[in-house]
């Protein structure tokens, strides 16, 4: 079956919203940003956005090029090194950054707010890093 380039590029841009989101609220100042709620639920938000898009890609590119499917989104990371896609350091990291992700959805309270503006100011790379090897190895093809 054959990638919806498409739909890769509809997450890509995502991403990239959520992300340059995830930048302005991490840019303002620490003391005006803890100051309003709402600027953390909106991190949380973005952050989920982004991580999910990610996600999304990753089983579409199983499902479509591989005829795979996965339980989990690390386990979707695992297969894309296993296939030689993935490096193992931004495998390790995407997995991470899912089950960071699970937390925020599923378990949010267990998280110190702190944490999560730590990871928006230090682990955004890694989404760029992610859709750069998507875009070099599946996007050629257009």
């Amino acid at each position: 079956m054959k990638i919806d380039i498409e739909k890769i590029k509809q997450r890509f841009s995502e991403i990239d919203e959520a992300l340059s989101e995830i930048q302005k609220l991490v840019s303002i100042p620490s003391e005006e940003f803890w100051k309003e709620k709402k600027n953390i639920a909106a991190l949380k938000y973005y952050l989920i956005l982004a991580i999910e898009a990610v996600g999304s890609i990753c089983t579409h590119i199983l499902a479509k090029k591989f005829n795979k499917a996965v339980s989990t989104l690390g386990e979707c990371f695992e297969i894309m090194e296993k296939e030689v896609i993935l490096d193992k350091d931004l495998t390790e990291r995407l997995k991470n950054m899912a089950k960071f992700g699970n937390k925020l959805i599923h378990r949010y309270w267990e998280i110190n707010d702190q944490l999560i503006f730590k990871y928006a100011q230090e682990d955004l790379n890694d989404f760029i890093k992610f859709m750069k090897t998507i875009e070099k190895v599946f996007l050629k093809e257009e």
